[in-house]
Formats: C-alpha cells, structure tokens, sequence
C-alpha cells in the first residue's frame, strides 16, 4: 500500500509539474501519512457529507464556469486522463495561466477520500473543510512551495482531487499554495452542486 501510495502521488506531482522550470522545490522524505486535524473535524475523521454528489460522469472541464476561472486567473483549460488514484486512470482538467500555474482538477470514482487516510506514502494529509463538505489536504512530505490538494468527499467511494501547483519558482509560501488549491476546490464543489 505504501509504494503505490506514494506511486500515485508521484505520478499526479509529476505530471502536473512537467512543465516547471529549474530551482530545488524542497527536499521530500519517505514518512508515513498522518491524519492530521485543523479542528474542523475529530481525531482525523471527516464530518458526515451533507449529501451525494457523484463524480462518475462528470466532465472536469465543466467544473469551473468562465467567471470562476477568472477569479483563479486562469485562461484556458485542457483534458487528459490521469492515474491519480491507484486502481484507475480519472479524467481531469488542467487550468492554466501561460505557464505560470496550473490548477487540476480530478473526478476520482473507483476511490473515495479514506484512501488518502489510511496511512503510508510520502504524503502528510489533514482532514478538514472544504464548504460544506469534509475534505483532506494533501501536502508532499518534506517539501515546501512545491504544490497542494484537496480531495473532497463527494459521495461513497468517490472524490473531487484539485491541485495547485506553481510553474516558476517564484511561489514558494506553503500557505499560500494551500489556501489557492482550496480556493479553486471551492469553486469546483460549488459548480457540482449544480450539475445534475
């Protein structure tokens, strides 16, 4: 579980950070996970979902309207699938800014959020909020400045995955990549809602 665990993260990072340019983005070590709390939840666990929003054949493209890019500065967005859980490729949507930053966002439906719980991997998580729904953080162990997610429970076995990652070196506040990548969860969770 621990190697693939941290297989999937590796294959996410990697593939969202193909395109960053030069500079050292911290220096992760092997550690387990640990389920964190930021005092919106309860030794680690999520709250209960206020309802069921499947992911399963959503398009993440849709996910964010014209004026939510806008509020994320982002300018164009593009489809691709991605192994970002183990067991399955998921489609996403990479938001972009001219190569400055990349958004992406994931409908994960062969796995729900306990995955990124249940120990192992070189990733620390934190189980919090995002709106109204339980959530969990996603932060590479030992890096810093390098990217952030969120991985919102939507529905029994399923998750919503959005990523921050900068693309130059400039943006390196751990913060600050956090608070952007719940941002644009924020928004995601908010078209969903809307979705039938």
């Amino acid at each position: 579980m621990q190697i693939s665990k941290l297989a999937a993260v590796a294959v996410f990072v990697a593939a969202l950070s193909a395109c960053s340019t030069g500079g050292e983005k911290g220096n992760p070590t092997p550690a387990p996970q640990t389920g964190s709390s930021t005092g919106n939840d309860s030794g680690g666990k999520l709250p209960e979902r206020p309802g069921s929003l499947p992911v399963s054949s959503v398009d993440p493209c849709k996910l964010l309207t014209a004026d939510q890019m806008k509020q994320i500065d982002t300018l164009d967005s593009r489809p691709e699938n991605l192994k970002l859980v183990e067991g399955a490729d998921s489609p996403v949507c990479h938001y972009s800014n001219a190569g400055r930053f990349t958004y992406t966002i994931g409908a994960v439906a062969h796995k729900g959020v306990d995955y990124w719980l249940s120990g192992g991997g070189n990733v620390t998580t934190t189980a919090t909020k995002v709106g109204d729904y339980g959530a969990v953080k996603i932060e590479l162990t030992g890096g810093s400045g390098f990217d952030c997610s969120y991985a919102v429970d939507v529905a029994d076995g399923q998750q919503l995955m959005v990523s921050y990652i900068p693309k130059t070196t400039d943006e390196n506040d751990q913060a600050v990549l956090c608070g952007k990548a719940e941002k644009a969860a924020g928004l995601a969770l908010a078209t969903l809602k809307t979705l039938k």
